[in-house]
């Protein structure tokens, strides 16, 4: 592209150059003067005439195009960009989804469940001012997790101003109560009206209601918190002024937890409110179950899976307990795998944001990560039985696929993956 510079006009602009004193060259002849003349006697030139006007021109152009080229090499050189380096791959363990056939446990059905906080709401303020703390201490702002026991301080408006005002609601408190006395005993001896005792009257119960407010307006500018419970988001930062009602922080009990499942309309029967129930949590393999009591259960199956609601209210003392960790709950007898569904093990199973929000609300699914093409693609799926360490699947996988079962939270859809020939299992 850079030869293309080279036209006419450049032919023109060398012409006006002194190229050995012949500055007085037409545009035409410009080319030979890039040669020097040869000195009389010079063996390249026994008659010491110049050379011929063809010969200059042609070693002028092929002087040139070796400079065009070399100039287009540099050029390209320097603006080529880095070849974008491609991501890299995870190394994963992975396993083949096998048919269920006739397979039954050696004992009761047991069900995936998931826990979650039996109580979370955002706190505000009921009156507004400067928040002066948010945090564990005064130059420190809560971090999202952090557990809390019940009477700490969460947040506090500057105390001063709701002071002052309660101080000046007592005083005139204070006065009211004086003046209606003395109004009374004048009123006792006919010295004044009923009328006027009446507006003295009136003046003390709003000077009492001021006072009663000011000293609900001091305890509503601290945020306590009245259980055990945890931080979930924090909305402010401190030295900011906020008016009521504008929401501070998220906070969650943590004292009981909600371990929430789905039954097929089979052993729905089999569970009624007010039930002891076990829960095997399992991240917390060793530890004996915990003991939940049924709070509810579902008068009708959902659309999709068909499986009725269920609830269970398991305490939580020591926090072992934690918001979207999987249980187990065993209910009833085991049923035989149907035809179709497959086996994979407990470890295969990721949850999956169906809306892809971030938010604490949001709604999530159980699904894996399959192997294709050396791409971990996310799938959802619909769980049945617990059979020991594995779990049937009765929707949204088929025999043969290669599922990932270690590693999986760290994927996400279309991730490139390597399965390590020894880490397949079968």
């Amino acid at each position: 592209m850079y030869s293309n510079h080279y036209n006419r006009s450049t032919d023109e602009s060398i012409a006006g150059t002194d190229f050995g004193g012949q500055n007085d060259l037409t545009a035409l002849e410009a080319p030979t003067a890039l040669r020097r003349p040869i000195p009389k006697g010079d063996k390249r030139n026994p008659t010491g005439s110049p050379p011929t006007q063809g010969a200059a021109k042609q070693r002028f152009y092929q002087r040139l195009a070796a400079v065009t080229a070399l100039t287009s090499a540099l050029a390209l050189t320097g603006c080529g960009k880095p070849a974008a380096k491609a991501p890299e791959k995870s190394l994963v363990r992975a396993t083949v989804a096998e048919t269920a056939g006739d397979v039954r446990s050696d004992g009761q059905a047991a069900y995936l469940a998931s826990v979650k906080f039996d109580h979370e709401t955002d706190l505000n303020f009921k009156v507004g001012g400067i928040v002066v703390l948010i945090g564990p201490a005064a130059n420190s702002d809560w971090d999202e997790g952090t557990p809390v026991k019940a009477g700490t301080v969460l947040a506090e408006l500057k105390q001063s101003d709701f002071q002052n005002a309660l101080a000046t609601a007592r005083a005139k408190a204070e006065l009211a109560d004086k003046t209606r006395e003395r109004f009374r005993k004048l009123r006792a001896t006919d010295a004044i009206s009923q009328q006027e005792l009446d507006v003295v009257e009136a003046d003390w119960r709003t000077a009492q209601a001021a006072l009663d407010q000011a000293e609900q307006n001091l305890k509503d500018s601290r945020l306590v918190a009245n259980t055990n419970g945890v931080i979930l988001a924090r909305y402010i930062n401190r030295d900011v002024t906020v008016p009521p009602g504008q929401r501070v922080l998220r906070f969650a009990d943590t004292s009981v937890m909600s371990v929430e499942l789905g039954l097929p309309d089979r052993l729905i029967g089999k569970v009624t409110p007010g039930q002891d129930i076990e829960v095997e949590i399992s991240a917390l393999e060793g530890m004996p179950p915990f003991k939940g009591r049924v709070s509810e259960v579902g008068v009708a199956a959902s659309g999709e899976g068909r499986l009725f609601r269920v609830v269970i209210k398991v305490p939580n003392p020591d926090g072992l307990l934690r918001s979207g960790m999987t249980a187990r709950i065993r209910v009833g007898d085991a049923s035989a795998a149907a035809s179709g569904m497959v086996l994979i093990p407990l470890s295969a199973l990721v949850t999956l944001v169906s809306d892809g929000s971030s938010q604490p609300n949001a709604q999530t699914q159980l699904g894996v990560f399959v192997v294709q093409d050396g791409k971990a693609v996310k799938r959802a799926v619909k769980t049945g039985d617990i059979l020991k360490s594995s779990i049937l699947i009765t929707e949204g996988l088929r025999p043969g696929e290669q599922v990932v079962t270690s590693g999986a939270s760290f994927l996400y859809d279309g991730a490139p993956i390597e399965v390590a020939p020894e880490l397949v299992t079968k």
